[in-house]
């Protein structure tokens, strides 16, 4: 009996043997296209089974910016974008202004804007990088995905 919980374990074991080796990197680029399949509209007569909503492609967008961070290479674009754009409030033109506050704008626009698609899934990218960046509670979104993509062997 003890075999068939064994046997059961492993058929139903997450990582390695059911997605394979994915990576952040690999992650990254699946997270991706599903952002511009989700967002992209088909060529006429084209069809799409599902059109991504604004919240949803958010959370996409603040997911792939976080694997963007840990794949590295050439994903290290949606970083610098996001340091880019911190800059512009951090820079002095606003006034004493940290991390904290560029997190709070970005925050207020996701929750209180209702963007097209393309637009959440970019502020999303961006807010990945400036969350991460602030650490404090604003860390929190980037350490949920890290550990959910070490737990489950996708890191």
């Amino acid at each position: 009996m003890n075999e068939y919980f064994t046997l059961a374990a492993e058929s139903f074991s997450v990582g390695d043997r059911i997605v394979g080796t994915v990576g952040m990197g690999g992650l990254a680029t699946a997270l991706t296209v599903a952002m511009v399949a989700g967002i992209k509209e088909p060529k006429k007569g084209g069809k799409r089974r599902r059109k991504l909503e604004s919240t949803e492609a958010s959370i996409i967008g603040v997911v792939a910016g976080t694997c963007y961070m840990g794949a590295g290479s050439i994903w290290v674009a949606g970083e610098s974008l996001s340091d880019a754009f911190a800059q512009v409030f951090t820079g002095g033109g606003f006034g004493t202004a940290g991390m904290g506050s560029v997190s709070l704008i970005l925050a207020a626009v996701m929750y209180f804007r209702e963007a097209r698609p393309g637009a959440a899934a970019f502020t999303g990218v961006l807010a990945a990088g400036v969350w991460a960046q602030a650490g404090g509670i604003w860390g929190l979104p980037q350490a949920l995905v890290l550990t959910g993509a070490h737990a489950i062997g996708m890191a």
